[in-house]
């Protein structure tokens, strides 16, 4: 078998793990245990936007990993006229998303494919608790041979650092060789091109594209990116 590149990189959140399940789960979970009864799709789509939100300052690098993950909560139950302790909440969300193992279609079957047979590195911006145990529980952690954590490293995409690391850890390879495989066009995709190395964004929830950011290769279910590895 012939690939066509000689490591992969993977973002987690959906790529990997299917974080709209999660996230839907672990805020629904959390509140009505704090005792708010409202359905989950009354807010959840708020929630969507704040995170988003705070998530591109983290990215960015005008606030930590700890400020968003709390801040992101202070503003969503202001929203929702909640007087509930938002460090606690945020503690709460937290522990039920690093229980939440749900994948993406095809993800496991993808990385089976890839298991064994060319380097894979997992490159991500999430909450180290909540990676370390979702890949535990899933049992895909040793797929990988290498795991990148921005919370544990102190770089988060789309700074190139992170992509680089990665790559030296597994082994010198030139640039052309490797493939970073992400959902997100500013973490992953413009990530990848300040790397210098190629990008396949995975457009799993139909977004646009954005005029700056020019991905090698777009798609949007994980079986096309079979023919772009050259395992067909």
């Amino acid at each position: 078998m012939s690939f066509s590149y000689d490591i992969v990189l993977l973002d987690a959140d959906d790529t990997i793990f299917d974080f709209h399940r999660a996230e839907t789960y672990a805020l629904e979970t959390t509140l009505s245990a704090f005792g708010h009864d409202a359905p989950v799709s009354d807010y959840v789509d708020a929630f969507r936007r704040i995170n988003t939100e705070v998530w591109r300052d983290y990215e960015s690098g005008r606030s930590t990993s700890q400020e968003i993950r709390v801040k992101r909560f202070v503003l969503l139950l202001d929203l929702l006229g909640l007087a509930y302790d938002p460090e606690e909440v945020s503690a709460g969300y937290v522990d039920r998303l690093a229980e939440a193992t749900f994948m993406v279609d095809g993800a496991r079957e993808l990385l089976d494919a890839l298991h064994r047979r060319v380097p894979l590195a997992l490159v991500t911006n999430g909450i180290s608790a909540v990676q370390r145990s979702r890949l535990a529980r899933s049992g895909v952690g040793d797929y990988f041979d290498v795991v990148m954590i921005s919370d544990e490293i102190g770089v988060q995409k789309p700074d190139p650092a992170i992509f680089r690391r990665a790559l030296e850890l597994v082994g010198t390879t030139p640039d052309d060789r490797a493939i970073m495989i992400g959902d997100g066009l500013h973490s992953d995709i413009r990530g990848a091109i300040a790397a210098g190395i190629d990008s396949c964004w995975f457009n799993l929830r139909g977004r646009p594209s954005e005029p700056d950011v020019e991905p090698t290769y777009t798609v949007t279910r994980l079986s096309q990116v079979y023919s772009i590895l050259g395992i067909a």
